[in-house]
Order: C-alpha cells, then structure tokens, then sequence
C-alpha cells in the first residue's frame, strides 16, 4: 500500500509539475502575445496621430498661403494708392527728371530713347525741353517711372514701376515661401 501512495504521489507530484510548466508556458506565450499587440496597436496609433498631424500642417499651410495671398493683395493694393499720390506730386517729376540724367550720362555720346509712360503726357514736353532731348510716349503703359533704349549698346534701361513691382512682388513671393 506504501509502495502504492508512493507511486500514486509521484505520478500526482509529475503532473503537478507538467501542468504548472504548462501553465508557465501559456502565461509567457500569452505574455508575449499581449506585448506584440501593444506594439501593434501603439504603432497603429502612432501612425494614426501623424497622419492627423500631416493632415493638419497642410491645412495650416493652405492657410498661411491664403493669408499671404490675401495680405499680398493688401499690400500691393495700397501700394498702388501711395503710387498714385506719389505720380501726382512734383517728386515724381523731379524722380524722372533724376532718371533722366542718369540714362544720359550713362550713354554718353551714345543715342538714347527716353520713354514714359501715357499717363505722363502732360510731362513730356518740361522734360524734352529740360534735357534737350525728345522724350517719347510709350505706345504701352509701365505705371510711371522710365524706360530708355540705347540702341548702339544694345541696352535697354527699365526704371518703369511696373518693373519695381513685379520684382517686389516676387520677392514677397519667396520669402513666403522660405516661411
């Protein structure tokens, strides 16, 4: 009967032990298998979150870009206001008048065409006299300023706002972009 319950413990005793490696096994497998769905799922989530993120900074860009846009169009609508006023007062004309004397100095003895714009007609002849030169009308309006041609040097001198304008505008342009 000893012989028998030893038997009998030992036999209760190896599958106690088996079991409880078993389960051992089933609480490290589902151990593991929990930290892989944690990784799963944090990086799902993390994937999530910049995705939104990207989502959101084109949004903030498309907005920061219409605001340029829309202070851009600001700015330079007022600048064409203050041009105006400017184009009405006796600085312009001393402006063209300055224009003028470089274009001539810069040719020397070379020919020179001098243009202005349409809207400046009524300057025209002060200047022509002024200079000794005929100053020309352009066929095309540059928004004031001057524009000269010296044909023998091939050279075209372009003063006109028009110009001024468009490199400003571009230059706001690029540093938009830079933002």
């Amino acid at each position: 009967m000893a012989d028998a319950m030893a038997a009998s413990e030992k036999i209760l005793s190896d599958y106690k032990n088996a079991l409880e490696k078993d389960f051992l096994d089933y609480q490290n497998s589902e151990i593991k298998l929990a930290d892989m769905e944690v990784k799963t799922e944090t990086t799902r989530i993390d994937k999530e979150i910049n995705k939104e993120l990207a989502l959101e900074q084109i949004k903030l860009r498309m907005e920061l870009s219409k605001k340029a846009a829309e202070l851009k169009e600001k700015i330079f609508t007022q600048l064409d206001g203050r041009l105006a006023d400017y184009q009405a007062s006796p600085e312009y004309e001393a402006l063209l008048d300055s224009q003028i004397e470089r274009a001539l100095k810069f040719a020397g003895d070379d020919e020179v065409k001098i243009y202005i714009d349409p809207n400046d007609e009524a300057l025209a002849h002060g200047l022509s006299v002024k200079h000794g030169i005929d100053v020309s009308i352009s066929k095309y309006p540059f928004h004031g300023g001057m524009r000269a041609v010296i044909p023998a040097k091939n050279i075209l001198i372009d003063n006109s706002f028009e110009k001024k304008i468009a490199e400003a505008k571009e230059k706001f342009d690029v540093e938009m972009e830079v933002l």
